[in-house]
């Protein structure tokens, strides 16, 4: 440093502020040396640059003007000299100013710390982006340049903001666009992409040796010769040019023959670092981006070069655990690679997933390590949420979750999933996205396959054993949740939807409404009260909060108890109304099979309330009762079987181990040991698991861990305990191949005998029973305590040591019956005693305790060595006897209304000894004759019609069921002795009545009789009433059995006969359908009643204490016959819009019973063919409904006949027509095989039998087209019914169906029989059924179309109601038309015709030949036509012809 210096600083120091300025002295002089060096560099800058910019100047306009020259020459000159023979000054100038580029920017990276590096260097690259665009023989030379100044860049300073933004990006982005593949659209274009691919060749040679790796070196030489024979004008050719095409033909075939010698691969782009660097770049996300673009341009070329960028890009995946969010474009690129399937496979086989398994653990424990610290960072979790989405990704493919599975990383996944749960400062959103992600791809695998589900719950069984020693537990309980929901998943509860509408008559009287409708049943409850609640709480009807009765609730036009859940109203009222409705508006031929809708179709249920009386009395039905919904119980040994996997990886050796450590500390523990003993619970479910459990010891193990929980008034974990323990005891009371005796039952450590070890195990449960705990105790105590009762015989093992131990705690107590009666009265009269309260209870508790001893006492070995050691002891002796001496006066005369009797029903001990004797001896032979020595049957007949609230009548009846109950085991022979009892008291008990019955009658002048039908009817014998004798009676015979009036008395109020109906399979049609067709069959008893007459009962039946169902009411009023609907019998003055709604009510009702395709005439019609059916082959007609013949039932049959001509009246004006011509059509038909043409087809897929044709012509056809007809019908008829003799179907009258009468077999006519039809005694015993159903449907046929001239008079006097409605349709319709009309609408005459029919019926019953049963009929005139003179010949005629 020279003086001049040395002054200059001298001066510095002294300018510099004293002391009190605050900048340190040091940095103040680095300022002054700042301030006065800078001018002086800034101005040799500013002339550094000035002079290269001259330079530049003079350089461009040389390099100008010398392209200038060359044009001009060109154009001029055809054979000029071409450029590139002369590598002169031209080449040397280029190689130069690249030299001096690369100079200056590594020049600038060298000493980026001293100078602004994107100002020094801005220029240099620009002119070297603008230049690598160009097509010319100096690309690589240029191309060159920018990978070493590329890899320059990132090994001085990678990780520089400024070097990587302003020197490392731009040359990327050069190298891209060398990278971009050709357009070919344009020979311009082809020219700059030509070059960009031979810039993909240089790329190529400075990374690697081998060729073929970047660019496309092949490609680009093409293009290159392309690009020049453009620039050089397409179509001249001269010889040089030929000479250079073969020169660069036979160069390629050379070096396409020296690269199969070569592996063309990526190993030193794979391999290099800079990769690396780039992609998961810290500093730029411009490089990142740029350079996920690059190697996605490289994948695009090749499907090979894909798969090597595949596995470089997994290679790097574990640099991403430390790069954070700067790797979200790298997965952003993985993630479209792996688009396709084939890509994962690839990587899958390359052992991908193992390493996204081991990565998601390591970033797992990495993210757990800061738990303990209080550092929280928002994204923490983002790579971690990255590999489980790239995971799940994987897993989409079916094979790849398999290789999983194979490859047992469930576990680690498991793992991973419960730590993220137990995260709590690190938990930010991308952490409870992972756990969510972790949730649904386990739940994913679960749903795929059982064997899944076995992978899982070994999974969880490791994740047992190695958190099973955590304090806290809070893993542990996870896991233990998980493996409950997979054995026994939780069903969620359905939500349903509810309008709450105001009753539109009390607008007035209610303020305000509903009005955020629709509500859920998850906000309202359970039950309807709840909903009644919610609307009182709305509206502000705070009274009505606690009155069940003040509000109503109606859906589907019901009143609905408020004790009914939703989802039984929603169910079971509103889907099913909601259902009829939309079948009552759709085709019938189209009704689903349960004339229901489904949840998801159902719209929310409408529910109506209103202030109940303000409208007057309700005249809605109510619905008080529901049926419960069960649920199909599954074996358990199919419903658990899944548990089977915990014993298989020794998940129940780790969860009695759990016990064992939980059970020193209950109340810690108690939740985790709860959940243990829950699995537990589902484990024993099925038998493998119990069995291995006893062999493993746990009963020993679980015993002990009950005595400690009883101790500390563990009342839940003990709860699950003996739920388990009674299991296992039945298990190994029944099983005889384990040998628990040594290993189960050690509950010390003592060696003793197994006998003792059973003694001290019961006695440890007994001292649980001797001492209550007073009156108030827990639910969960009771429970416990019943339980333990209940296994205490189980756990004697059937020990003699243990079984006496067990009786002789409870015999003292069960000696003197007495004695216990006199204690518990003396706690009565001393209420306040607190000695003899405290004996009395104990008493009693431990008579109840061995009730339930007794009641838990099954039909196995163990169970009967103690009811013998009972019995040996004289417990049931004693027993009987006090009941024999409580109840000394029963049998005698009025015994139960003496003191004696009432005294006894009083006793305490009456009920204990009840129950005690049913559980004693249900399947025990020895207690049962006990009982019967004793002679207590007929005082235990006597006891069980005691009503009161000691239970004593319901005990001694399930005592008596009990000794009547076979249970096959020999036992149950009192059954004959308990029927003969109750048969005698019930007759007894008839007889009174009837004698009560007959007194009441006498006293009121009247008297029972026999009625014409046969049943019983009540007449005034002496009229004591005044104006008795007045009153009118019914002269048509139809008359209410309620009011005793008629249509006589009321002549528009329509009467219905109580029926029931059933729906039936007419069974396979000629089609060959195997599901048949259904249609309904119905018989009646025939007692009638109004409509109005029924409303009121069924009204007055559901308001009853006891209230009954509709029909339960109706079948009492039905002679206690069985009925289910009430058929409407239309009179002549009855409105028809009145009959019209009761149809429809009618056949609304039938559409409960179940599905039936067609219209309701066609059902109808098929009822009226089975019910003849039934007259004709002589079934029952009670069968079903247990009453009604033959008599009720003829009288029935007229008025389905009256509804069927109604429902045919009320079709289409062409529907008798189209009725009577499909009959004509049928019967014209060639073939004999009983089915209509397919232009006559009533229905498509519907089959119609001759029977079925019959019926249609009685209800569309006169009866001169029926005489035209009746003989072909007999023809029919007869190989029907000889067809169904010999394919085995048979009409006989034992048969309790008459539908096989109905169809024919498929395929008859191509079997023929292999025998003759035999004599005529034979032939008439095959025919008779159908004979009998021909002449019915005759009789009908002159019944009702065969104008009776005497009988016209009372007909039209009967009929005036309809005499207008007759002329105004007496055009359109025919003459017996009218007369059918007429004739349906005389109920005299139609009830009276029962008589006439089954007259006729009797007398065809007693045909003795054919020729008689023809004649009967009244076709015999038919049948010996056309030259046939023997009823059997014309019979075999019949049959021949349906077989021809």
């Amino acid at each position: 440093m020279d003086s001049q210096q040395k002054d200059s600083i001298q001066q510095m120091m002294v300018s510099l502020p004293g002391p009190s300025c605050k900048i340190n002295r040091k940095i103040a002089l680095l300022g002054v040396l700042y301030g006065e060096k800078c001018k002086a560099a800034f101005d040799s800058v500013s002339k550094s640059v000035q002079t290269l910019q001259g330079l530049r100047r003079v350089l461009m306009s040389y390099l100008h003007q010398k392209h200038s020259d060359d044009a001009i020459a060109a154009s001029r000159f055809v054979f000029s000299r071409s450029p590139n023979n002369c590598y002169g000054c031209a080449t040397t100038f280029v190689t130069q100013c690249l030299e001096m580029l690369q100079k200056k920017v590594m020049y600038c990276l060298e000493h980026h710390r001293s100078m602004d590096i994107a100002l020094a260097t801005r220029e240099e690259l620009l002119l070297l982006s603008e230049v690598c665009s160009l097509a010319d023989e100096f690309w690589e030379s240029r191309l060159r340049v920018v990978f070493q100044l590329l890899f320059s860049s990132i090994k001085l300073g990678a990780k520089h903001p400024a070097i990587a933004e302003h020197i490392i990006l731009p040359c990327l982005r050069i190298i891209s666009q060398a990278c971009t593949p050709p357009k070919p659209d344009t020979v311009d274009k082809e020219q700059g992409i030509g070059k960009s691919a031979s810039a993909g060749q240089l790329k190529d040679e400075n990374n690697s040796n081998t060729s073929g790796s970047f660019g496309g070196v092949v490609d680009g030489i093409k293009r290159q010769y392309k690009v020049s024979q453009a620039i050089k004008g397409a179509g001249q050719r001269s010889r040089p040019q030929r000479h250079e095409y073969l020169a660069l033909k036979y160069a390629l075939r050379w070096r396409r023959r020296a690269c199969k010698t070569s592996k063309g691969d990526l190993s030193t782009f794979e391999l290099g670092s800079w990769v690396t660097e780039l992609v998961l770049s810290a500093c730029s996300q411009s490089i990142r981006s740029e350079m996920c673009m690059l190697i996605s341009l490289l994948c695009t070329q090749s499907s090979s070069r894909r798969f090597r960028l595949l596995n470089l890009l997994m290679a790097l995946l574990p640099a991403t655990l430390a790069a954070g969010e700067s790797a979200a474009e790298y997965f952003e690129l993985l993630f479209k690679m792996i688009d396709s399937e084939d890509a994962r496979l690839f990587l899958t086989v390359r052992g991908c997933l193992t390493t996204i398994c081991k990565l998601i653990t390591q970033e797992v424990g990495s993210v757990e390590s800061f738990e303990r610290s209080l550092h929280i960072d928002i994204s923490q979790g983002f790579i971690l949420h990255k590999l489980i989405e790239l995971l799940g990704k994987f897993l989409e493919v079916p094979n790849v979750r398999s290789r999983f599975m194979r490859d047992n990383l469930l576990s680690d996944i498991l793992e991973a999933l419960i730590v993220i749960r137990g995260l709590v400062v690190q938990k930010t959103k991308l952490i409870s996205d992972c756990n969510r992600l972790l949730n649904d791809l386990l739940d994913s695998l679960l749903l795929e396959s059982s064997e899944n589900k076995r992978q899982f719950i070994r999974a969880c069984i490791c994740g047992l054993q190695i958190h099973g020693e955590e304090r806290k537990g809070r893993t542990c309980l996870f896991i233990l949740e998980q493996l409950c929901n997979l054995i026994c998943p939780s069903k969620p509860e359905s939500v349903y939807l509810l309008v709450l509408n105001k009753a539109h008559t009390q607008e007035e009287f209610i303020r305000g409404s509903m009005t955020k409708n629709p509500y859920s049943s998850a906000e309202i409850g359970p039950l309807m009260r709840d909903v009644k609640n919610k609307i009182c709480h709305q509206l502000e009807l705070v009274g009505l909060l606690e009155d069940d009765y003040g509000m109503e609730l109606l859906v589907a036009g019901n009143i609905i108890s408020l004790d009914l859940s939703i989802a039984q109203v929603y169910e079971q009222v509103w889907k099913k109304s909601n259902g009829q409705a939309s079948n009552a508006m759709a085709n019938s031929t189209l009704l689903s099979s349960s004339g229901m809708t489904s949840a998801r179709d159902c719209p929310p249920m409408t529910v109506t309330y209103r202030l109940q009386g303000l409208d007057g009395e309700a005249t809605e039905p109510m619905i008080k009762e529901l049926e419960e919904d069960r649920e199909e119980s599954q074996d358990p040994e199919v419903e658990f079987e899944i548990a089977g996997a915990v014993r298989e990886y020794g998940g129940l050796e780790i969860l009695l181990g759990m016990i064992q450590r939980l059970r020193d500390d209950f109340k810690s523990n108690q939740e985790q040991l709860v959940a243990v003993l829950n699995l537990l619970m589902h484990c024993c479910k099925i038998r493998e698991n119990r069995r291995a459990l006893l062999r493993l010891g746990a009963l020993g193990l679980l015993l002990e861990t009950a005595r400690r929980a009883f101790s500390v008034d563990a009342m839940e974990p003990a709860e699950g305990i003996l739920l388990i323990v009674e299991s296992l005891t039945l298990e190994a009371n029944e099983s005889h191949s384990i040998s628990i005796t040594q290993s189960a039952l050690t509950v010390t450590s003592e060696e003793t005998g197994t006998g003792e070890q059973a003694k001290k195990i019961v006695l440890m449960f007994l001292e649980r029973l001797c001492h209550p705990s007073g009156l108030k105790k827990s639910n969960k105590q009771q429970r416990n305590t019943e339980m333990v009762a209940r296994i205490l015989p189980y756990l004697t093992y059937g020990e003699p040591d243990a079984m006496e131990a067990l009786i002789q705690h409870f015999n003292p107590y069960l000696q003197d019956w007495m004695d216990f009666d006199q204690l518990q009265k003396h706690h009565e009269d001393n209420p306040k005693d607190e000695n003899i309260a405290q004996k009395a209870a104990e008493q009693r508790f431990t008579v109840e305790n061995f009730v339930r001893v007794s009641e838990s006492l099954k039909t196995s070995s163990c169970g009967e060595r103690l009811k013998d050691i009972i019995l040996e002891k004289g417990i049931t002796d004693v027993a009987i006897k006090h009941l024999r001496e409580s109840f000394a006066v029963a049998g005698q005369a009025g015994f139960k209304s003496r003191a004696e009797w009432l005294s006894g029903l009083k006793l305490p001990s009456v009920p204990h000894i009840l129950s005690m004797l049913r559980g004693l001896s249900m399947g025990h032979l020895a207690t049962q004759r006990c009982i019967d020595e004793g002679g207590i049957l007929a005082l235990l007949h006597a006891l069980e019609g005691v009503a009161g609230e000691n239970e004593i009548g319901a005990r001694a009846e399930n005592l008596l069921d009990t000794l009547s109950n076979k249970e096959g085991k020999g036992d149950g022979f009192l059954e004959d002795k308990v029927r003969k009892l109750r048969h005698a008291t019930r007759d007894e008990m008839r007889r009174r009545a009837l004698r009560r019955r007959e007194e009441l009658l006498k006293g009121l002048g009247m008297r029972q009789e026999l009625a014409s039908d046969g049943g019983e009817r009540i007449v005034v014998a002496q009229p004591i009433l005044e104006g008795l004798e007045d009153v009118e009676e019914e002269e048509d015979g139809l008359a209410c059995m309620v009011c005793r009036e008629g249509y006589s008395l009321r002549p528009t109020d329509l009467l219905g006969v109580y029926s029931y109906s059933k729906r039936v399979n007419l069974g396979v049609g000629t089609s060959g359908s195997a599901r048949g067709e259904c249609v309904y069959t119905t018989v009646s008893y025939f007692n009638i009643i109004h409509f109005q007459c029924h409303q009121e009962a069924k009204r007055a039946d559901a308001a009853l204490r006891n209230p009954k169902k509709e029909w339960e009411g109706a079948t009492l009023r039905n002679n206690e016959s069985l009925c289910n609907s009430l058929f409407p019998v239309r009179g002549p003055s009855v409105p028809l819009a009145q009959y019209i709604r009761y149809v429809d009510q009618y056949w609304d009702n039938l559409s409960g019973l179940g599905r039936a395709d067609g219209s309701r005439l066609r059902l109808l019609t098929y009822d009226i063919v089975l019910m003849l059916a039934r007259f004709a082959t002589g079934a029952s007609f009670s069968a079903e409904s247990r009453g009604g013949g033959r008599e009720s039932n003829s009288r029935f049959l007229p008025f389905m006949i009256q509804m069927a001509r109604h429902l045919l009246e009320q079709g289409s004006p062409s529907q008798r027509r189209s009725m009577a011509k499909a009959v004509s059509s049928y019967m014209s038909s060639s073939s004999l095989d009983s089915r209509p043409t397919p232009a006559t087809h009533p229905a498509p897929g519907t089959e119609e039998t001759v029977q079925f044709m019959m019926v249609n012509s009685l209800l569309s056809d006169s009866y001169e087209s029926w005489l035209q007809h009746r003989r072909s019908f007999l023809q029919r008829g007869i190989y029907h019914a000889y067809m169904q003799h010999t394919h085995g179907r048979s009409t006989s009258k034992t048969s309790s169906t008459s539908t096989g009468m109905v169809r024919i077999e498929s395929g008859v006519t191509s079997r023929s029989p292999t025998t003759e039809t035999g004599d005529g005694d034979e032939l008439l015993s095959i025919v008779r059924p159908m004979l009998v159903y021909t002449g019915l449907i005759e009789q009908l046929q002159r019944f009702f179309k065969v104008k009776k001239s005497s009988n016209m008079p009372a007909i039209r006097a009967e009929g005036t109601s309809t005499a207008s409605e007759g002329e105004d349709e007496s055009g359109s319709l025919e003459v017996w038309e009218v007369v059918m009309k007429e004739r349906l609408l005389n109920v005299r005459e139609m009830v009276g015709f029962s008589q006439e029919l089954l007259s006729w019926l009797d007398e065809m019953n007693s045909a003795a030949d054919l020729q008689e049963a023809f004649d009967i009929i009244g076709v015999l005139a038919d049948v010996l036509s056309s030259g046939i003179s023997r009823c059997e010949d014309f019979v075999h005629a019949a049959i021949n012809a349906g077989k021809s």
